[in-house]
């Protein structure tokens, strides 16, 4: 080692004594220090706290990630009650109000993802139902026909007149090949 090296060896080591010494007794720090060793260390964390601290780096996410969570598990168990109630005498059923005296046009919608050449159609009424044409009841209380289908929505127009106050459903079915589509249009007939 040369003189220099050594000289400047000696000066690191001077300064790193004297940085072991304590503060003078009258300053903050030294106060700080006091205090600090008559209170003892702190009492452990709790469980909580010890859950908080190990999640803390990503608390930021962990929140709105729970909830999300949560949210998506209240849609889900939404959608899994709606589902199970069936169409059935307890359940509450869309109706188009009509009265007696008048004549509703009920208008069918047919959507096909593609055009379709021919398709099968059959509209049945039930007994307090009757079709309406050229401002008259006709006896009938089936229709069937053939037509093709545009992509998309296909809006067929019905004249239909209710004979007594009721709920009833009109019962509507397409053939397309050998598939077929089966729906029904509750009607609701009041007085008046």
């Amino acid at each position: 080692m040369s003189r220099g090296m050594e000289t400047e060896d000696r000066e690191l080591r001077e300064r790193l004594r004297r940085l072991r010494v304590d503060p003078p007794d009258g300053g903050f720090d030294a106060m700080l220090r006091r205090r600090l060793l008559v209170e003892g260390p702190p009492p452990p964390a709790s469980i909580w706290g010890r859950v908080r601290l190990a999640l803390e780096p990503r608390g930021r996410l962990l929140w709105p990630a729970a909830g999300v969570a949560a949210g998506l598990a209240v849609f889900l168990a939404l959608s899994l009650v709606r589902g199970r109630a069936g169409p059935g005498p307890d359940r509450a059923v869309a109706a188009t109000r009509l009265p007696a005296t008048k004549i509703a046009v009920v208008r069918l919608n047919l959507s096909a993802e593609a055009a379709v050449e021919s398709a099968h159609i059959r509209v049945r009424l039930p007994p307090e139902l009757a079709f309406w044409a050229d401002g008259e009841e006709l006896p009938e209380r089936t229709f069937e026909w053939t037509q093709p289908l545009r992509s998309g929505d296909n809006e067929i127009p019905i004249a239909v007149r209710g004979q007594r106050p009721g709920r009833y459903r009109i019962a509507v079915s397409a053939r397309i090949g050998d598939e077929r589509v089966e729906d029904e249009v509750v009607l609701e007939v009041v007085d008046g």
